[in-house]
Parts: structure tokens; C-alpha cells; sequence
């Protein structure tokens, strides 16, 4: 009589434990897009993210249905994989595809006994069209070391332009009724390198269009700076993460090395332009009743006991002013606070981000008086000059960098400037 009651309780456990493995899945593997591709070019990607977290994934096929003629876009066997990240390149005009509309059909299947699969059907727009690009102004003089903004208008919405200068690619950002691109040319430049915007719509079809301009070359300070035993003892170093003995070699790599790493950190944090609208108004001010020491784009060589330390020059990539001792820092316009600490070269360092891509850096401070997140106006209190970092007596190095470059701040302190080449444009429409 036990043997007969424990059997139905035995065959309950058994399916229990048959129904909880990887063996039997009653869920449908998912499918998930970064962005559905409602639009598909010439040289599209579709990238997809599947997951079937019990059973695993089986198998993916995908087609394209168009004036009825249905064409294989992809397939592959998934190998019981619990997650896939596809990134599958498609070119619908050599798959014979005309512009217009057309189905995409996705089918993805897991690996459980009863299998089951998930189908998602997306309406799109074939396109071989690039868009339309009309430049509303474009900064005509330009000095190396200097700023300089496009403003356009597209025929159709874009999914990324940028302003590309040689290597280096500017962000353009979208403004509701038009983009601006905020660009630098490199304080290193010695003559005029061509200008590209790059525009792309939504299905990936590119425009170009050359950026015509006026180079003007600006011929930046040279200077040598002495250092002695007592500068690299209590200067150089602290701010090393080798124990260097040789003094030539410890500044050597401390100016180099640790001033690489320290720049990469600003570059990262100027190059995120999460912040799209301009939060600046009119011009930049910098520290009140202050001298300026050192200037933009200044090539410092070192020299010690005598003799210049070969392969330690320096660009000074913006300027210092020097008030009185702990002299009080204000933002120098409106903005938010994106970092604050310690930076090395640059000692007690904070980061305002004012929008469009555009951001100051105050270094050497004694004392900081804000923090990350906060939001500032134009002339608050943000902290002190003083001697932190790499600095001989208490200044301010304070900097402007557009989308994570370095640029001439003396453009930025000028209204006029900063009218004729932004604000009438921004303000004022076409």
C-alpha cells in the first residue's frame, strides 16, 4: 500500500526535477535591438542582442520580403550559446532590393525539448539616398589653436555628423531646427589641413561636403625653464609611480609619462559631450585681477644643472594667472561640475562642463569648493589657487577644451568673437 501511494509522489518529483533542467524551456528566446533597423542602406549593419537564459539558443534565420520576392539575409546555428550579440552587415542593392518599403522577418529558436521560437516582423525603408546638406555658416578665419563652428540643416534626420581634421573627429550635435559643430584646429599646426563634414542619415548613407576656411598661423611662445634638486625632491617626486634615482630620468618620465596619462584622463572626461545644449552666455571670464604667466600652447624645454634634459619638452596647453595667495576661483561661466580631485602634473583639479562639447579645467588649486554633479553659475566660488601639482608658486593653469581638445582660451573671452561666430547663429536661426 506505501509502494502505491509513494509512486504518484516519486513521478512528481521526477517531473519536478525533468521540468526545472535546461532540458524543457516554455520561454521564448528573446530579441533585442540597440536601435530597429527601420531604415536599411547599402551598408547597413543589423545588430541584434538574443537570449535564452534556461535553454540556450538554437538557430537564427533572417529574411527580407520585398514585392514578393523573399531573400535570405542571414542564418546560423547558435550552438546552445545563452546570450549572442550579431552584428550583420547587409547590403540590400546587391541582394537586388529597390528603395521602398519592405519586411524584415526574424525567426530565433532556443534548444529546449518542445522548442520554442520567436518571430518579430519589422516594417522598413529600403534607401540609397544621402541626405541633403545645406551649411547655414561656417567659421571663415581659423588660427591653429583655435575654435571654430558649422552650422547646417539636413533634408532628412541624421544619425551621426561629424567634422573630421585630418585624425582627429569632431561631434556635431543636434539642435532641434540644425546641427553645430564645434571644432578645433590642433595648437601644432603650421599650415592649413583640409576640413570634411561627414553626415549620415538614418539607413547609413554618407555625404561629404568640404569646409572652405582662412588658416591663420600663429607663432606660439618658446621658453626653458630651470629646475633644481630641490624642485624634483619635493616637486617631480611625489607625483611618480617608479622609483626613478636618477634625477634627469625621474623628470624625464614624470613630465612625459605621468603628464600622458594625466591629459588622457582630461581628454576622456572632455570628450563625452553628454551635455548637448549650450549652457554657456556670453563670454568667458578668467581669474579677477590677475597677471597672466604662461600662455596657450607655450613648448617649454627643462633645463638642470646646467643642460637641457633631452626628451622631456612640454606643450603648455593653456594659461596661468597668478593673483594673490589662495587667491578665490569662479567658474569662469555657466556650467556643471564633471570632476573634481587630484590629477598629478595638474594637482587638485576641477572640470566644468558647459555644454556643446565645450569644457574649463582650474588646476593647482589649494582647495576645491564644489563637487561632481553640481551645477554653477557663471562667477561662483569654486575654489582656490595654490601650488598642488607640478607648479612652481601659487597660480591658476586654467584651460578650454572642445570636444577633448585643447584650444586658444583667448577666443572664448571675447563677446565679439564669440558673437559673430556662435551666439548670432545659435540665437538667431538660418
Amino acid at each position: 500500500m506505501k509502494k502505491i501511494v509513494l509512486l504518484p509522489i516519486l513521478l512528481l518529483i521526477v517531473i519536478f526535477i525533468f521540468l526545472s533542467t535546461e532540458k524543457l524551456d516554455f520561454y521564448k528566446p528573446k530579441i533585442e535591438f540597440t536601435e530597429k533597423p527601420n531604415k536599411i542602406g547599402e551598408n547597413t549593419n543589423i545588430i541584434l542582442y538574443l537570449k535564452s537564459e534556461k535553454s540556450g539558443l538554437s538557430n537564427i534565420n533572417i529574411w527580407i520580403f520585398q514585392n514578393n520576392n523573399k531573400i535570405e539575409v542571414y542564418r546560423e546555428n547558435l550552438n546552445g550559446n545563452k546570450e549572442k550579440k550579431l552584428i550583420i552587415p547587409f547590403n540590400p542593392r546587391k541582394a537586388g532590393l529597390i528603395e521602398g518599403k519592405a519586411l524584415l522577418h526574424i525567426e530565433v529558436s532556443n534548444t529546449s525539448l518542445i522548442k520554442k521560437t520567436n518571430t518579430v516582423e519589422i516594417q522598413t525603408n529600403i534607401d540609397y539616398t544621402p541626405p541633403v546638406i545645406s551649411i547655414i555658416s561656417s567659421t571663415q578665419n581659423i588660427i591653429n589653436g583655435g575654435t571654430g563652428f558649422v552650422f547646417i540643416k539636413s533634408s532628412e534626420s541624421l544619425k551621426n555628423v561629424y567634422i573630421k581634421v585630418e585624425d582627429f573627429k569632431f561631434k556635431c550635435l543636434n539642435l532641434k531646427d540644425k546641427y553645430v559643430c564645434p571644432f578645433s584646429l590642433p595648437y601644432f599646426y603650421k599650415e592649413a589641413k583640409p576640413i570634411v563634414l561627414e553626415a549620415y542619415d538614418l539607413a547609413g548613407n554618407k555625404s561629404l561636403q568640404s569646409i572652405s576656411y582662412t588658416f591663420k598661423k600663429v607663432k606660439y611662445s618658446e621658453s626653458v625653464l630651470n629646475i633644481d634638486d630641490n624642485f624634483i625632491k619635493t616637486k617631480v617626486r611625489p607625483l611618480s609611480d617608479k622609483d626613478i634615482q636618477d634625477n634627469i630620468d625621474l623628470f624625464r618620465y614624470v613630465n612625459v609619462e605621468i603628464r600622458k596619462k594625466n591629459e588622457e584622463t582630461i581628454h576622456k572626461v572632455a570628450n563625452e559631450c553628454k551635455n548637448l545644449y549650450p549652457m554657456f552666455e556670453g563670454k568667458f571670464e578668467y581669474l579677477e585681477n590677475s597677471a597672466k604667466l604662461g600662455g596657450f600652447a607655450d613648448y617649454r624645454k627643462y633645463r638642470y644643472n646646467g643642460k637641457i634634459i633631452e626628451g622631456a619638452d612640454a606643450y603648455h596647453k593653456g594659461f596661468d594667472f597668478a593673483s594673490i595667495k589662495n587667491a578665490e576661483i569662479k567658474a569662469s561661466n555657466n556650467g556643471k561640475i564633471v570632476f573634481t580631485g587630484f590629477l598629478g602634473l595638474y594637482g587638485n583639479t576641477v572640470i566644468i562642463d558647459h555644454g556643446l562639447c565645450v569644457y574649463s579645467i582650474y588646476s593647482h588649486l589649494s582647495e576645491i569648493g564644489i563637487k561632481n554633479g553640481d551645477l554653477v553659475k557663471k562667477g561662483q566660488y569654486i575654489g582656490k589657487t595654490g601650488t598642488t601639482g607640478l607648479a612652481v608658486g601659487d597660480h591658476l593653469h586654467f584651460g578650454i577644451l572642445v570636444n577633448g581638445i585643447e584650444v586658444n582660451p583667448i577666443e572664448w573671452f571675447d563677446l565679439n568673437w564669440l558673437n559673430t561666430r556662435f551666439y548670432n547663429y545659435y540665437k538667431g536661426g538660418n
